[in-house]
């Protein structure tokens, strides 16, 4: 359901991550820079608060229990839905490259690794959002 005192003007962005200090910093960074910040803890949840609320950015983390972050790119992506999405990891004890080389093969807009740095992640969720997404329809 859509909040309808939201400004439609005001992109919306996701973050999809199981760390919950991740989340926290990136939604009080981002809503200090003026978006509107929901959460996920994982894939799954993740795809249904997209089938609820219009979400223009994904920041999606590639290491997550459940549904990981290749797994959310790829049903995304299968099901066509417009958004942009920052693939991102640490790499946890993988090569961080084994987890974001695969993101942008299945249709992630960009990567970013951990731990990230602030100016640089404001300024990538920025131009991100001066451009369209790599899918043009609603998810289905």
């Amino acid at each position: 359901m859509t909040d309808p005192s939201r400004d439609p003007s005001q992109p919306t962005i996701l973050i999809a991550d199981d760390d919950p200090t991740l989340r926290a910093i990136g939604a009080e960074l981002l809503a200090d820079e003026g978006y509107r910040v929901l959460h996920a803890e994982d894939g799954d949840e993740a795809l249904r608060v997209m089938a609820a609320e219009p979400v223009d950015l994904i920041v999606l983390d590639m290491l997550m229990p459940n549904k990981d972050g290749l797994e959310t790119i790829i049903e995304l992506r299968r099901r066509k839905v417009s958004v942009r999405i920052l693939a991102i990891s640490s790499g946890g004890s993988m090569d961080i490259d084994s987890l974001l080389r695969p993101a942008l093969a299945f249709g992630a807009d960009r990567v970013m690794s951990k731990p990230l740095r602030i100016s640089t992640f404001a300024a990538t969720i920025a131009e991100m959002l001066s451009q369209p997404p790599l899918m043009t329809s609603p998810l289905a």
